[in-house]
């Protein structure tokens, strides 16, 4: 099995991480997330929410968690004579089982004994190769820095006290929709380096971000494992849309087969085909309704090498769902050895076909070489510490980063529509001339993207 790796670099507070090959979603998957005594958690979609539902629900003997007017859809609690009580229901369509999977890969730790990177060492110059891929600091010179734009990162939670994410974490409306991880807190690091990419300060205090003066709001859909309930997800991105947030960044996702099953580490779960076509129909939904409302949505691709046209019958949800722009993932091999080597190829672990848009940022690797884990990218992480990782969870950010620098430029409110197509004219267009499987429509400049 192929893992992402994370290595404790030493005393001065530096982790190095890569995600690579498979992306596994199993430690803590179980059909349908218990809720003590009242039976197992489901999603109920209406073809249109009958009136006075909850009253409606609770009289069929289930408990109402939530009730998502937008998507018509109220998520549940409740036995078996519930569910089929309920599909008496005016408008009722489903009762999809509210599974938890992990949306992120395992971690294994592993001590790094003579690399470190000195606290008075110039982070960016050294490192952060992916801001020159994209050409960032040539927008920054242009005076475009992602100031008033607000993204929603959907992820692990943020370090609230990371000092190159506080001056830019909105923490009066970040929330978690973990129900036992109340706080926003980031308790695995993932979502603090995903938050880093798109808007750590320009504050000469490690790294810097893409965008880094946007304003950045923690909205936590997965636990400190990387696990979360299906209706976690769908609460998160309704939420930042509630919020009026103009992008949201998913650097997250899970496998899923048109027969019904959801892949886990531990093995294949079995959850219905007509629930997984369910719940697919809800995120698009949802996705749908967001597009609608003014946000731009940007996922990851997945890191399985895969085929987006469902090679093994498989799909990667959301980026598979429409309505996000998608990101594959580029990156250098043997930075630490020759800046001037190509930043842009293809990573090796990034999923392709027809669903990217662009490539970014997301790292490579060559395992022959000791210092590979330069090729991934360096950012913040949790603890108030650092941390290379590589994969299209880390190429998405970029691509955020980059529409809240457009959104600025044109003064905010802008469509969807109008984002994705500044951000299809401004890339480099990489690899087979026009959208490839590989590149989309080329990977994202910044400095294009803000042009005159």
């Amino acid at each position: 099995m192929k893992r992402r790796l994370v290595w404790a670099a030493g005393c001065m507070l530096i982790l190095a991480a890569i995600i690579i090959g498979c992306t596994w979603f199993g430690q803590k998957s179980t059909v349908g997330s218990q809720s003590a005594g009242v039976g197992e958690d489901y999603i109920l979609t209406f073809r249109k929410l009958p009136k006075d539902v909850e009253a409606a629900i609770e009289a069929y003997g289930g408990a109402v968690r939530a009730v998502l007017e937008e998507v018509d859809a109220v998520l549940v609690t409740g036995d078996a004579d519930f569910l089929t009580a309920v599909e008496g229901l005016s408008g009722f369509d489903a009762a999809i089982p509210d599974v938890a999977v992990d949306w992120l890969p395992d971690i294994e730790r592993v001590a790094l004994r003579d690399e470190h990177i000195g606290e008075d060492e110039p982070f960016f110059s050294e490192y952060q190769w992916d801001m020159l891929a994209i050409d960032a600091p040539a927008a920054w010179n242009a005076g475009f820095t992602g100031a008033g734009v607000r993204v929603a990162v959907l992820d692990t939670g943020i370090d609230v006290l990371h000092p190159d994410l506080a001056p830019n974490l909105n923490t009066a409306l970040s929330v978690s929709f973990v129900p036992y991880e109340p706080s926003v807190d980031d308790l695995d690091g993932h979502g603090t380096n995903v938050a880093g990419i798109v808007a750590a300060a320009d504050n000469a205090i490690g790294v810097i971000g893409v965008a880094p003066n946007a304003e950045i709001v923690a909205i936590k859909v997965l636990d400190g494992t990387g696990s979360g309930a299906f209706g976690w997800l769908v609460q998160g991105i309704l939420y930042a849309v509630s919020i009026d947030a103009d992008v949201i960044n998913m650097s997250l996702g899970a496998y899923m087969s048109h027969d019904g099953y959801v892949r886990t580490s531990s093995g294949d779960v079995y959850v219905g085909a007509n629930e997984i076509a369910g719940f697919v129909n809800l995120v698009k939904r949802t996705l749908n309704y967001a597009e609608q409302r003014g946000v731009f949505v940007v996922a990851s691709a997945g890191n399985d090498a895969q085929d987006g046209t469902g090679d093994q019958g498989w799909m990667h949800v959301p980026s598979d769902a429409g309505c996000t722009a998608v990101a594959s993932a580029t990156g250098p091999i043997g930075w630490a050895y020759d800046h001037g080597v190509d930043l842009d190829q293809f990573a090796f672990y990034s999923d392709y076909g027809p669903q990217i848009d662009f490539a970014a940022p997301g790292g490579n690797a060559d395992f022959s070489l000791p210092l590979w884990f330069f090729d991934l990218v360096l950012n913040c992480t949790n603890g108030q510490w650092y941390a290379w990782f590589g994969g299209t969870s880390q190429a998405a950010p970029h691509v955020a980063g980059v529409a809240a620098l457009i959104i600025e430029k044109n003064g905010g409110g802008m469509e969807p529509s109008h984002v994705l197509r500044e951000l299809r004219q401004s890339a480099d267009d990489l690899g087979v001339p026009g959208q490839d499987p590989y590149y989309g429509y080329g990977r994202i400049n910044a400095a294009s993207a803000v042009a005159p």
